[in-house]
């Protein structure tokens, strides 16, 4: 198997509240189309009182059967769809991969 696990951060005109409704709405339906996923897993960071904007708003897991499926899915329509720009929610993902 091989995971990657995205820490994902909000566009700062989004309260914590939008972003998670935006990831429900727009990004899940997205990821249920991407080739070759075999699990995903998302988890909604709940803000520190402080106000601390480095932290992730999120974190995804994507479980593929190959590093070769994932690097396939990079280059799919729907991985461009997700990525940040355009009309996402998302500012900023950092991703890394490991394999079990």
């Amino acid at each position: 198997m091989h995971r990657v696990l995205f820490a994902i951060h909000r566009k700062p005109e989004l309260s914590f509240e939008e972003f998670v409704e935006h990831y429900r709405e727009v990004h899940i339906p997205i990821a249920r189309r991407l080739p070759r996923l075999r699990h995903y897993e998302i988890f909604p960071v709940v803000p520190a009182p402080d106000g601390d904007e480095s932290s992730p708003d999120a974190f995804a897991i994507m479980t593929f059967d190959s590093a070769e499926d994932f690097e396939v899915v990079l280059g799919t329509p729907e991985m461009a769809e997700a990525v940040p720009g355009g009309t996402t929610g998302v500012q900023e993902i950092r991703m890394s991969a490991w394999a079990t």
